[in-house]
């Protein structure tokens, strides 16, 4: 085990966990976004709209607090702490992104919304694709940096 880690095996799982409940969301927001505008599920739309913010919240608290500086203190690099600073840029965006695809996802569902469906489509795509490469970038650092024991 490393001198400095901060995270142990259960907090590990959690992150995998979390990374895998984000991925979950992201194949919920693919098939949204492909129902688009024929088929809209509303059960899907509602459970995405209440779930996008406070999932994405969690998930980037654990990391900011738990992963990034055991990342920092394992790579102890200037390459490392660069790419910290961006994932935490790459988290503010997601998470004003996530707030307006629940304000818009309710908006649809009240028959309220003033977008087009192909722009709510193209806005899930959107952020769905940068989460997923978001969660690979992490999991790639994760691999080469803090090796499950």
């Amino acid at each position: 085990m490393h001198a400095h880690r901060i995270l142990d095996q259960e907090q590990l799982k959690t992150l995998t966990q979390n990374h895998e409940e984000l991925l979950g969301l992201c194949r919920n927001l693919e098939e949204l976004a492909n129902s688009l505008p024929f088929a809209i599920d509303e059960t899907l739309c509602r459970e995405i709209s209440d779930t996008v913010v406070p999932l994405l919240a969690r998930t980037q608290e654990f990391e900011e607090r738990l992963l990034f500086p055991d990342l920092d203190r394992s790579a102890g690099s200037c390459f490392t702490a660069m790419m910290i600073e961006r994932l935490k840029n790459e988290h503010r965006c997601d998470r004003l992104a996530a707030e307006e695809i629940s304000l818009t996802l309710k908006a649809l569902l009240r028959g309220r919304c003033g977008l087009t469906f192909e722009t709510v489509a193209y806005m899930l795509r959107g952020f769905f694709e940068c989460v997923r490469r978001h969660v690979a970038a992490e999991k790639a650092m994760i691999d080469q940096l803090i090796p499950l024991e």
